[in-house]
Protein backbone atom coordinates (compact mmCIF):
# COMPACT_ATOMS: atom_id res chain seq x y z
CA UNK A 1 0.00 0.00 0.00
CA UNK A 2 2.95 2.23 0.76
CA UNK A 3 4.02 2.17 -2.89
CA UNK A 4 0.90 3.41 -4.36
CA UNK A 5 0.60 6.50 -1.84
CA UNK A 6 4.12 7.40 -2.51
CA UNK A 7 2.75 7.48 -6.62
CA UNK A 8 -0.12 9.39 -5.46
CA UNK A 9 1.88 12.03 -3.46
CA UNK A 10 4.64 12.81 -6.16
CA UNK A 11 1.76 12.72 -8.63
CA UNK A 12 0.10 15.81 -7.02
CA UNK A 13 3.71 17.73 -5.38
CA UNK A 14 4.75 17.20 -9.60
CA UNK A 15 1.42 18.40 -10.95
CA UNK A 16 0.88 21.50 -8.64
CA UNK A 17 4.61 22.84 -9.36
CA UNK A 18 5.35 26.16 -11.70
CA UNK A 19 5.58 25.33 -15.18
CA UNK A 20 8.47 26.40 -16.41
CA UNK A 21 9.09 30.13 -17.89
CA UNK A 22 6.85 30.82 -20.91
CA UNK A 23 8.92 31.51 -24.50
CA UNK A 24 8.11 35.11 -26.07
CA UNK A 25 5.11 35.17 -28.25
CA UNK A 26 6.48 34.45 -32.09
CA UNK A 27 4.38 34.63 -35.31
CA UNK A 28 6.05 31.61 -37.31
CA UNK A 29 5.13 30.26 -40.45
CA UNK A 30 3.36 27.08 -38.91
CA UNK A 31 2.58 23.84 -40.84
CA UNK A 32 -0.80 23.07 -38.21
CA UNK A 33 -1.87 19.40 -38.65
CA UNK A 34 -4.68 17.94 -39.89
CA UNK A 35 -7.99 16.79 -37.62
CA UNK A 36 -7.42 13.54 -36.43
CA UNK A 37 -11.24 13.61 -36.54
CA UNK A 38 -12.33 16.25 -38.66
CA UNK A 39 -14.81 14.02 -40.41
CA UNK A 40 -17.10 14.28 -37.24
CA UNK A 41 -15.43 18.05 -36.14
CA UNK A 42 -18.80 19.43 -37.73
CA UNK A 43 -21.60 17.47 -35.38
CA UNK A 44 -19.60 18.50 -32.17
CA UNK A 45 -18.41 21.91 -32.95
CA UNK A 46 -21.41 23.54 -31.06
CA UNK A 47 -20.61 23.98 -27.44
CA UNK A 48 -23.46 22.30 -25.20
CA UNK A 49 -23.67 24.84 -22.78
CA UNK A 50 -25.83 27.30 -22.66
CA UNK A 51 -25.18 30.39 -20.30
CA UNK A 52 -27.64 33.03 -18.43
CA UNK A 53 -26.00 36.38 -20.40
CA UNK A 54 -27.12 37.93 -17.20
CA UNK A 55 -24.55 36.02 -15.08
CA UNK A 56 -21.28 36.34 -16.49
CA UNK A 57 -19.38 39.02 -18.81
CA UNK A 58 -18.28 37.90 -22.26
CA UNK A 59 -15.18 39.36 -24.03
CA UNK A 60 -14.19 38.61 -27.74
CA UNK A 61 -10.96 37.13 -27.78
CA UNK A 62 -8.12 36.67 -30.90
CA UNK A 63 -6.65 33.54 -30.56
CA UNK A 64 -3.05 33.86 -32.86
CA UNK A 65 -1.25 31.14 -34.41
CA UNK A 66 2.38 30.18 -32.43
CA UNK A 67 4.72 27.45 -33.31
CA UNK A 68 3.34 25.28 -30.50
CA UNK A 69 0.09 26.34 -29.58
CA UNK A 70 -1.79 29.93 -29.63
CA UNK A 71 -1.32 33.17 -27.69
CA UNK A 72 -3.54 36.37 -27.19
CA UNK A 73 -3.82 39.31 -25.29
CA UNK A 74 -5.56 39.50 -22.22
CA UNK A 75 -8.50 42.45 -22.39
CA UNK A 76 -9.11 45.39 -20.61
CA UNK A 77 -12.03 43.79 -18.81
CA UNK A 78 -13.68 46.04 -16.39
CA UNK A 79 -15.04 43.68 -14.18
CA UNK A 80 -13.97 41.87 -11.32
CA UNK A 81 -14.32 38.26 -11.20
CA UNK A 82 -13.31 34.75 -9.48
CA UNK A 83 -13.49 32.44 -12.47
CA UNK A 84 -12.49 32.67 -15.97
CA UNK A 85 -13.26 30.21 -18.85
CA UNK A 86 -11.83 30.44 -22.63
CA UNK A 87 -13.36 29.00 -25.15
CA UNK A 88 -11.58 27.37 -27.68
CA UNK A 89 -12.06 24.57 -30.63
CA UNK A 90 -10.05 21.13 -30.88
CA UNK A 91 -9.83 20.08 -34.72
CA UNK A 92 -8.35 17.09 -33.29
CA UNK A 93 -6.37 14.92 -30.61
CA UNK A 94 -4.69 11.77 -29.56
CA UNK A 95 -5.03 9.91 -26.72
CA UNK A 96 -3.67 12.17 -23.84
CA UNK A 97 -4.10 15.57 -25.21
CA UNK A 98 -3.28 18.43 -22.24
CA UNK A 99 -2.57 22.35 -22.76
CA UNK A 100 -0.21 24.63 -20.80
CA UNK A 101 -1.71 28.13 -20.13
CA UNK A 102 0.77 30.57 -19.10
CA UNK A 103 1.70 34.54 -18.32
CA UNK A 104 4.94 34.86 -17.30
CA UNK A 105 6.81 32.58 -15.11
CA UNK A 106 3.20 31.27 -13.93
CA UNK A 107 1.33 28.76 -15.81
CA UNK A 108 -1.30 26.01 -15.47
CA UNK A 109 -2.14 22.68 -16.75
CA UNK A 110 -4.97 21.45 -18.36
CA UNK A 111 -6.01 17.95 -19.80
CA UNK A 112 -8.70 17.47 -22.57
CA UNK A 113 -11.11 14.20 -22.91
CA UNK A 114 -9.19 11.65 -25.10
CA UNK A 115 -9.42 12.59 -28.95
CA UNK A 116 -11.38 15.40 -28.31
CA UNK A 117 -13.02 17.77 -31.08
CA UNK A 118 -15.05 20.63 -30.81
CA UNK A 119 -15.76 23.46 -28.41
CA UNK A 120 -13.74 22.76 -24.73
CA UNK A 121 -13.57 25.10 -22.52
CA UNK A 122 -10.05 25.96 -20.60
CA UNK A 123 -10.46 27.05 -17.30
CA UNK A 124 -7.98 29.99 -16.42
CA UNK A 125 -9.05 31.00 -13.37
CA UNK A 126 -6.03 29.73 -11.61
CA UNK A 127 -4.02 32.52 -12.81
CA UNK A 128 -6.33 35.28 -11.88
CA UNK A 129 -3.20 37.09 -9.78
CA UNK A 130 -1.37 37.77 -13.10
CA UNK A 131 -4.01 38.03 -15.92
CA UNK A 132 -3.86 42.18 -15.43
CA UNK A 133 -5.11 44.02 -19.24
CA UNK A 134 -2.35 43.64 -21.62
CA UNK A 135 -0.91 40.36 -20.52
CA UNK A 136 0.14 38.05 -22.60
CA UNK A 137 -1.14 34.02 -22.41
CA UNK A 138 0.26 32.00 -24.11
CA UNK A 139 -1.45 27.98 -24.87
CA UNK A 140 1.12 25.66 -25.72
CA UNK A 141 -0.55 22.77 -26.79
CA UNK A 142 0.59 18.87 -26.60
CA UNK A 143 -1.36 16.01 -28.68
CA UNK A 144 -3.94 18.58 -29.41
CA UNK A 145 -4.51 21.19 -32.48
CA UNK A 146 -6.31 23.87 -31.36
CA UNK A 147 -8.05 26.75 -33.96
CA UNK A 148 -6.65 30.19 -34.38
CA UNK A 149 -9.72 32.08 -34.39
CA UNK A 150 -11.94 34.66 -32.59
CA UNK A 151 -13.62 32.65 -29.88
CA UNK A 152 -15.19 33.96 -26.33
CA UNK A 153 -13.93 34.88 -22.74
CA UNK A 154 -16.51 34.42 -20.07
CA UNK A 155 -16.24 35.76 -16.70
CA UNK A 156 -18.06 34.92 -13.56
CA UNK A 157 -18.17 37.42 -10.05
CA UNK A 158 -19.96 34.85 -7.64
CA UNK A 159 -19.45 37.00 -4.82
CA UNK A 160 -19.90 33.77 -2.75
CA UNK A 161 -20.07 34.35 1.33
CA UNK A 162 -18.49 30.53 2.33
CA UNK A 163 -18.57 32.46 5.79
CA UNK A 164 -22.32 31.37 5.54
CA UNK A 165 -23.50 27.81 6.88
CA UNK A 166 -22.76 25.45 4.47
CA UNK A 167 -24.47 22.00 3.92
CA UNK A 168 -23.10 19.38 1.56
CA UNK A 169 -24.99 16.75 0.23
CA UNK A 170 -23.64 13.47 -0.31
CA UNK A 171 -25.21 10.50 -2.20
CA UNK A 172 -22.59 8.18 -0.78
CA UNK A 173 -19.91 8.11 1.61
CA UNK A 174 -16.54 9.70 0.18
CA UNK A 175 -18.49 11.79 -2.87
CA UNK A 176 -18.88 14.76 0.27
CA UNK A 177 -14.59 14.61 -0.38
CA UNK A 178 -14.39 13.61 -3.99
CA UNK A 179 -16.52 16.71 -4.72
CA UNK A 180 -15.61 19.61 -2.28
CA UNK A 181 -13.23 18.31 0.50
CA UNK A 182 -11.69 21.80 -0.55
CA UNK A 183 -14.38 24.20 0.00
CA UNK A 184 -15.93 22.50 3.32
CA UNK A 185 -12.46 22.02 5.49
CA UNK A 186 -12.28 24.62 8.10
CA UNK A 187 -15.68 26.06 7.58
CA UNK A 188 -18.98 26.04 9.19
CA UNK A 189 -20.39 23.48 7.33
CA UNK A 190 -22.20 20.18 7.51
CA UNK A 191 -21.80 17.09 5.30
CA UNK A 192 -25.09 14.30 4.65
CA UNK A 193 -24.56 11.60 3.11
CA UNK A 194 -28.02 9.96 1.66
CA UNK A 195 -27.20 6.16 1.57
CA UNK A 196 -24.66 3.84 3.64
CA UNK A 197 -22.61 2.73 0.38
CA UNK A 198 -23.66 -0.81 1.23
CA UNK A 199 -23.63 -2.20 -2.40
CA UNK A 200 -21.41 -2.11 -5.25
CA UNK A 201 -18.04 -4.30 -5.22
CA UNK A 202 -17.99 -7.36 -2.63
CA UNK A 203 -14.56 -6.10 -1.28
CA UNK A 204 -14.47 -7.88 1.74
CA UNK A 205 -15.27 -11.31 0.75
CA UNK A 206 -12.19 -12.78 1.65
CA UNK A 207 -13.34 -12.06 5.38
CA UNK A 208 -17.36 -12.47 4.94
CA UNK A 209 -18.78 -14.86 2.55
CA UNK A 210 -22.17 -14.20 2.74
CA UNK A 211 -23.14 -11.89 0.78
CA UNK A 212 -26.01 -10.41 2.95
CA UNK A 213 -23.93 -10.10 6.21
CA UNK A 214 -20.95 -8.46 3.56
CA UNK A 215 -22.62 -5.69 2.70
CA UNK A 216 -24.04 -5.02 6.53
CA UNK A 217 -20.28 -4.76 7.53
CA UNK A 218 -19.88 -2.84 4.30
CA UNK A 219 -22.89 -0.38 5.12
CA UNK A 220 -21.69 0.10 8.10
CA UNK A 221 -18.04 0.60 7.98
CA UNK A 222 -18.61 3.41 5.51
CA UNK A 223 -21.01 4.96 7.54
CA UNK A 224 -18.50 5.58 10.00
CA UNK A 225 -16.31 6.89 7.59
CA UNK A 226 -19.12 9.54 6.19
CA UNK A 227 -19.51 10.75 9.36
CA UNK A 228 -15.67 10.41 10.54
CA UNK A 229 -13.29 11.78 7.97
CA UNK A 230 -15.31 15.12 7.20
CA UNK A 231 -13.00 15.89 10.89
CA UNK A 232 -9.97 16.25 9.10
CA UNK A 233 -11.07 18.81 7.11
CA UNK A 234 -12.25 20.32 11.13
CA UNK A 235 -15.91 19.47 10.64
CA UNK A 236 -16.65 17.39 13.85
CA UNK A 237 -18.86 14.40 14.18
CA UNK A 238 -21.72 17.02 15.36
CA UNK A 239 -22.00 18.64 12.16
CA UNK A 240 -22.35 15.17 9.62
CA UNK A 241 -24.93 12.27 9.69
CA UNK A 242 -25.17 9.49 7.56
CA UNK A 243 -29.40 8.69 6.51
CA UNK A 244 -28.65 5.37 6.10
CA UNK A 245 -30.78 4.79 2.64
CA UNK A 246 -29.63 1.98 0.31
CA UNK A 247 -26.98 2.17 -2.26
CA UNK A 248 -27.90 1.18 -5.76
CA UNK A 249 -31.98 1.99 -4.72
CA UNK A 250 -32.88 5.85 -5.16
CA UNK A 251 -34.13 5.31 -9.13
CA UNK A 252 -36.50 2.42 -7.59
CA UNK A 253 -37.50 4.55 -4.65
CA UNK A 254 -38.20 7.81 -6.77
CA UNK A 255 -40.64 5.13 -9.13
CA UNK A 256 -42.50 4.34 -6.38
CA UNK A 257 -42.27 6.65 -3.62
CA UNK A 258 -44.54 4.91 -0.69
CA UNK A 259 -43.42 1.25 -1.03
CA UNK A 260 -41.10 0.16 1.12
CA UNK A 261 -37.38 -1.42 -0.58
CA UNK A 262 -34.87 -3.89 0.74
CA UNK A 263 -31.45 -3.78 0.88
CA UNK A 264 -30.25 -4.98 -2.93
CA UNK A 265 -27.95 -8.12 -1.25
CA UNK A 266 -30.73 -8.51 1.64
CA UNK A 267 -33.97 -8.43 3.09
CA UNK A 268 -33.56 -5.79 5.62
CA UNK A 269 -35.94 -2.65 5.20
CA UNK A 270 -34.73 -0.36 8.35
CA UNK A 271 -32.30 2.22 7.72
CA UNK A 272 -31.51 2.40 11.31
CA UNK A 273 -29.18 -0.59 10.71
CA UNK A 274 -26.85 1.99 9.63
CA UNK A 275 -27.71 5.24 11.66
CA UNK A 276 -26.38 3.87 14.60
CA UNK A 277 -22.95 5.60 12.71
CA UNK A 278 -24.47 8.97 13.70
CA UNK A 279 -22.68 11.22 16.61
CA UNK A 280 -25.38 14.00 15.95
CA UNK A 281 -28.99 14.80 16.04
CA UNK A 282 -29.32 15.82 12.87
CA UNK A 283 -31.82 12.67 12.20
CA UNK A 284 -33.01 10.47 14.63
CA UNK A 285 -31.94 6.85 15.34
CA UNK A 286 -35.35 5.06 15.49
CA UNK A 287 -36.57 2.55 13.03
CA UNK A 288 -37.07 3.95 9.79
CA UNK A 289 -38.12 1.80 6.95
CA UNK A 290 -36.52 2.86 3.65
CA UNK A 291 -39.32 4.69 1.36
CA UNK A 292 -38.46 7.80 -1.12
CA UNK A 293 -40.95 9.60 0.87
CA UNK A 294 -39.07 8.91 4.58
CA UNK A 295 -36.02 10.46 2.48
CA UNK A 296 -37.66 13.63 1.52
CA UNK A 297 -38.83 13.71 4.95
CA UNK A 298 -35.73 13.25 6.14
CA UNK A 299 -34.33 15.72 4.01
CA UNK A 300 -36.47 18.64 5.08
CA UNK A 301 -35.47 17.90 8.79
CA UNK A 302 -31.79 18.10 7.66
CA UNK A 303 -32.36 21.42 5.71
CA UNK A 304 -34.43 22.81 8.92
CA UNK A 305 -31.53 22.45 11.23
CA UNK A 306 -28.97 23.48 9.39
CA UNK A 307 -30.47 26.31 7.89
CA UNK A 308 -27.47 26.22 5.04
CA UNK A 309 -26.66 29.58 2.73
CA UNK A 310 -25.28 27.53 0.41
CA UNK A 311 -26.27 23.96 -0.38
CA UNK A 312 -23.74 21.53 -2.23
CA UNK A 313 -25.43 18.51 -4.31
CA UNK A 314 -24.63 16.83 -8.14
CA UNK A 315 -26.11 17.52 -11.19
CA UNK A 316 -28.38 15.19 -12.02
CA UNK A 317 -27.66 16.41 -15.85
CA UNK A 318 -23.73 15.46 -16.17
CA UNK A 319 -23.88 13.07 -13.03
CA UNK A 320 -24.72 9.93 -14.39
CA UNK A 321 -24.18 7.85 -11.47
CA UNK A 322 -28.46 6.95 -10.46
CA UNK A 323 -28.16 7.48 -7.21
CA UNK A 324 -26.29 10.90 -7.64
CA UNK A 325 -29.14 11.78 -9.79
CA UNK A 326 -32.01 10.79 -7.58
CA UNK A 327 -30.23 12.59 -4.50
CA UNK A 328 -30.82 16.08 -6.05
CA UNK A 329 -34.48 14.98 -7.53
CA UNK A 330 -34.94 14.17 -3.33
CA UNK A 331 -33.04 17.08 -2.06
CA UNK A 332 -35.26 19.15 -4.40
CA UNK A 333 -38.88 18.04 -3.10
CA UNK A 334 -37.60 18.50 0.29
CA UNK A 335 -36.64 22.09 -0.86
CA UNK A 336 -40.46 22.48 -1.67
CA UNK A 337 -41.26 21.67 1.79
CA UNK A 338 -38.38 24.70 3.16
CA UNK A 339 -38.29 28.38 2.63
CA UNK A 340 -35.04 29.12 2.80
CA UNK A 341 -33.24 30.58 -0.02
CA UNK A 342 -29.29 29.87 -0.43
CA UNK A 343 -27.38 29.45 -3.29
CA UNK A 344 -26.36 25.99 -5.03
CA UNK A 345 -23.39 24.63 -5.94
CA UNK A 346 -23.76 21.73 -8.10
CA UNK A 347 -20.94 19.11 -8.95
CA UNK A 348 -20.47 15.75 -10.73
CA UNK A 349 -18.28 13.18 -9.44
CA UNK A 350 -18.88 10.72 -12.72
CA UNK A 351 -18.81 11.95 -16.04
CA UNK A 352 -17.44 9.68 -19.21
CA UNK A 353 -17.75 6.63 -17.80
CA UNK A 354 -15.58 7.89 -14.50
CA UNK A 355 -12.96 9.11 -16.43
CA UNK A 356 -13.35 12.56 -15.98
CA UNK A 357 -11.36 15.20 -14.62
CA UNK A 358 -8.39 14.03 -16.86
CA UNK A 359 -4.80 14.12 -16.31
CA UNK A 360 -2.94 13.26 -13.69
CA UNK A 361 -3.28 14.41 -9.79
CA UNK A 362 -2.76 18.60 -8.99
CA UNK A 363 -4.00 19.92 -12.84
CA UNK A 364 -7.22 22.47 -13.62
CA UNK A 365 -10.56 20.90 -13.67
CA UNK A 366 -12.98 22.69 -16.21
CA UNK A 367 -16.30 21.91 -17.61
CA UNK A 368 -16.74 17.94 -18.92
CA UNK A 369 -17.65 17.50 -22.28
CA UNK A 370 -21.22 16.63 -23.14
CA UNK A 371 -23.52 15.74 -25.80
CA UNK A 372 -26.89 17.10 -24.62
CA UNK A 373 -27.38 20.96 -23.83
CA UNK A 374 -27.19 22.18 -20.86
CA UNK A 375 -28.02 25.30 -19.08
CA UNK A 376 -25.90 27.35 -16.88
CA UNK A 377 -26.11 30.25 -14.68
CA UNK A 378 -22.75 30.61 -13.57
CA UNK A 379 -19.49 28.24 -12.73
CA UNK A 380 -17.27 28.51 -9.46
CA UNK A 381 -13.87 27.40 -9.74
CA UNK A 382 -12.84 26.76 -5.93
CA UNK A 383 -9.01 26.80 -5.35
CA UNK A 384 -7.42 24.21 -3.67
CA UNK A 385 -4.12 25.17 -2.24
CA UNK A 386 -0.98 22.39 -2.48
CA UNK A 387 -1.57 22.11 1.17
CA UNK A 388 -5.29 21.30 1.17
CA UNK A 389 -4.95 18.75 -1.85
CA UNK A 390 -2.57 16.80 0.45
CA UNK A 391 -5.17 16.83 2.89
CA UNK A 392 -7.79 15.75 0.61
CA UNK A 393 -5.73 13.08 -0.80
CA UNK A 394 -5.16 11.85 3.15
CA UNK A 395 -8.55 12.25 3.85
CA UNK A 396 -10.15 9.95 0.30
CA UNK A 397 -7.04 7.57 1.86
CA UNK A 398 -9.17 7.29 4.77
CA UNK A 399 -12.13 6.00 3.05
CA UNK A 400 -12.56 1.70 2.95
CA UNK A 401 -13.91 1.58 -0.43
CA UNK A 402 -11.11 3.86 -1.97
CA UNK A 403 -8.42 1.88 -0.29
CA UNK A 404 -7.48 -1.72 -1.02
CA UNK A 405 -8.88 -4.31 1.57
CA UNK A 406 -7.01 -5.96 4.43
CA UNK A 407 -7.25 -9.21 2.39
CA UNK A 408 -5.28 -7.30 -0.56
CA UNK A 409 -2.92 -5.42 1.10
CA UNK A 410 -1.92 -8.65 3.32
CA UNK A 411 -1.27 -10.61 0.02
CA UNK A 412 -0.05 -7.74 -2.15
CA UNK A 413 0.40 -8.01 -5.52
CA UNK A 414 0.14 -12.29 -5.24
CA UNK A 415 -1.50 -13.50 -8.28
CA UNK A 416 -2.55 -16.56 -6.71
CA UNK A 417 -5.18 -14.53 -4.80
CA UNK A 418 -8.52 -13.45 -6.18
CA UNK A 419 -9.10 -9.83 -5.99
CA UNK A 420 -11.83 -7.77 -6.59
CA UNK A 421 -11.93 -5.78 -10.06
CA UNK A 422 -10.39 -2.77 -9.52
CA UNK A 423 -7.15 -4.57 -8.60
CA UNK A 424 -4.34 -3.38 -8.65
CA UNK A 425 -5.69 0.37 -9.00
CA UNK A 426 -6.57 1.79 -12.36
CA UNK A 427 -5.18 4.56 -12.75
CA UNK A 428 -7.60 5.83 -15.20
CA UNK A 429 -10.43 6.00 -13.37
CA UNK A 430 -8.49 5.83 -9.60
CA UNK A 431 -10.13 8.76 -7.11
CA UNK A 432 -6.70 9.25 -5.71
CA UNK A 433 -5.77 10.78 -9.64
CA UNK A 434 -9.15 12.44 -10.30
CA UNK A 435 -9.98 14.27 -6.94
CA UNK A 436 -7.24 16.17 -5.81
CA UNK A 437 -6.55 18.83 -8.35
CA UNK A 438 -5.93 22.48 -8.19
CA UNK A 439 -9.49 23.34 -8.03
CA UNK A 440 -13.26 22.13 -7.50
CA UNK A 441 -15.44 23.39 -9.89
CA UNK A 442 -19.05 24.03 -9.13
CA UNK A 443 -22.00 24.78 -11.35
CA UNK A 444 -23.97 27.61 -9.14
CA UNK A 445 -27.74 28.58 -9.59
CA UNK A 446 -29.90 30.21 -7.35
CA UNK A 447 -33.28 28.68 -6.12
CA UNK A 448 -35.02 29.55 -9.65
CA UNK A 449 -32.25 27.67 -11.51
CA UNK A 450 -31.68 24.53 -9.16
CA UNK A 451 -35.69 23.85 -9.94
CA UNK A 452 -34.96 24.29 -13.36
CA UNK A 453 -31.89 22.15 -13.65
CA UNK A 454 -33.22 19.84 -11.83
CA UNK A 455 -36.86 19.86 -14.12
CA UNK A 456 -34.56 19.70 -17.07
CA UNK A 457 -32.66 16.44 -16.05
CA UNK A 458 -36.25 14.86 -15.02
CA UNK A 459 -37.99 15.70 -18.80
CA UNK A 460 -34.62 14.31 -20.21
CA UNK A 461 -35.04 11.00 -17.83
CA UNK A 462 -38.99 10.58 -18.44
CA UNK A 463 -38.31 10.60 -22.39
CA UNK A 464 -36.07 7.95 -22.07
CA UNK A 465 -38.25 5.70 -19.78
CA UNK A 466 -40.74 6.40 -22.29
CA UNK A 467 -38.29 5.11 -24.74
CA UNK A 468 -37.24 2.25 -23.50
CA UNK A 469 -41.04 1.29 -22.58
CA UNK A 470 -41.44 1.55 -26.18
CA UNK A 471 -38.53 -1.16 -26.96
CA UNK A 472 -39.51 -3.71 -24.34
CA UNK A 473 -43.29 -3.44 -25.75
CA UNK A 474 -41.71 -4.18 -29.42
Amino acid sequence: MHKYMARFIVAVLAATAQIGRAQAPSEPEVNVPPAAHAAIAAPQASDPYEFSAADSVTNAIRLSRIADGVRFTWPRTGTRWDTALLAVRSWGAEQDPWVEVSVGEFGIQQHLDPNAVGVRWLNLSGLRQQLANGAEVIIRTHAVTLDAETTTLRLFNNHLDLQQRILVIAPHPDDAEIAAFGLYADRQASVVTVTAGNAGDMNYRASVSDPAEHYALKGYLRAVDSVTVPWQGNIPPERTANLGYFDGRLDSMYLAPMETFPEVYGANTDVALYRRANLSKLVSGAARSNTWQHLVEDLVEVLRKVNPGIVVMPDPRLDTHPDHEFTSVALDQALEQWQGSPIFLLYTNHADDNHYPYGPAGTVVSLPPGELHVSMQKIYSHPTAHALQIRKLFALESMHDLRLSPDEQMTCSSELIAHRPDYPRIPEVDYFRRAPRANELFYVFDKTGERAAIHEFLAHYTAAQGTRSALQAH
